[in-house]
């Protein structure tokens, strides 16, 4: 698969700002990928390489790009600062810096497929170390230098995580129900992301086998789920009324909730927003190995400071 065949679905997408037309746009391009390349897609249109519980993140400053951006177009790192003060956009800035591409005799003249630059992208994201910065900035500007103006627009959005599609991941299950089953399957697809917080999984599932695939995605130790959060109301009578007139109610702990994944002894732990704080506690992962003794098992909680003299809670602010 060709890149610009994402480029030009990512044009369409960022014409308009009708969902509904977004999800007829998205599920003609789903239905036209091939399965084995759905999943990437689905990652890159999200501006992100994996599922977001994945810690490995592509890291790279907008001072790299604009760097990458002048080198590859030839335009000069002055122009491109310029451009960047004006658009504060740097996508904008590589499709106008490429429009008159002056550097082309260090680049291939082969069209870049998904394949070759979800590779190099990989390999941004992998690179670390004395030296990093500039491998970095030289493998995003022999990207760019394969790559069109509308290409070098959206790999520069994808590389800073900011796609400015309008594009949710609620959007991207609404079209591939419509796209591989019906719209009335949507919950069925809402609850495969939900109990395995990849959307790029849920996808490749999708157009491989349909809603059979999704329906066979579950719970998965050292995959978070994604959190259910609660629903705010103005009064007890309301919540009552919401609720259908019976409810219980608990205090709640003013700290950070965790999610606790267990596996033969090693514990990882995720926020709410599936970023993993493992290293952050380590006081918590040292007494879930203590005291759970199941092979493997997942635990969500509030993690709360405790004052060891008194046991008292402490200010939030000292989790």
């Amino acid at each position: 698969m060709l890149f610009r065949e994402l480029a030009d679905t990512y044009e369409r997408l960022e014409a308009t700002s009708s969902r509904l037309e977004m999800t007829d746009i998205l599920a003609e391009a789903f239905r036209r990928f091939d399965p084995s390349d759905i999943k990437v897609a689905v990652y890159l249109t999200q501006g992100q390489l994996y599922p977001d519980f994945n810690p490995l993140k592509l890291g790279m400053a907008d001072k790299m790009i604009l760097k990458a951006i002048a080198f590859a177009s030839g335009a000069g790192e002055s122009f491109v600062q310029d451009l960047m003060l004006k658009e504060g956009d740097p996508g904008i800035v590589a499709q106008k810096a490429f429009l008159n591409k002056k550097q082309t005799t260090l680049f291939s003249s082969e069209p870049l497929t998904l394949k070759r630059a979800y590779e190099t992208l990989e390999a941004i994201a992998r690179s670390e170390g004395g030296g990093s910065q500039d491998m970095k900035i030289k493998l995003m500007a022999k990207l760019l230098g394969d790559a069109s103006s509308s290409e070098a627009k959206f790999l520069s959005r994808v590389i800073t995580g900011r796609m400015r599609l309008g594009v949710s991941s609620m959007t991207v299950l609404d079209a591939l129900a419509v796209a591989f089953a019906t719209k009335d399957d949507r919950d069925a697809v809402e609850r495969a992301f939900n109990v395995s917080s990849d959307l790029g999984l849920v996808a490749e599932e999708m157009a491989r086998h349909g809603l059979d695939g999704v329906k066979k995605i579950h719970v998965q130790v050292n995959r978070p789920l994604r959190a259910m959060l609660a629903e705010r109301m103005s009064s007890p009578e309301e919540i009552l009324e919401k609720m259908g007139g019976t409810c219980a109610f608990e205090y709640k702990y003013d700290g950070v909730r965790i999610q606790a994944h267990i596996c033969r002894g090693e514990v990882r732990l995720f926020s709410r927003k599936l970023d993993e704080l493992t290293t952050q506690f380590p006081d918590v992962v040292v007494g879930l190995k203590r005291t759970i003794k199941a092979d493997s098992a997942i635990i969500e909680g509030e993690c709360v400071p405790v004052d060891q003299n008194t046991g008292e809670f402490l200010p939030f602010q000292e989790v």
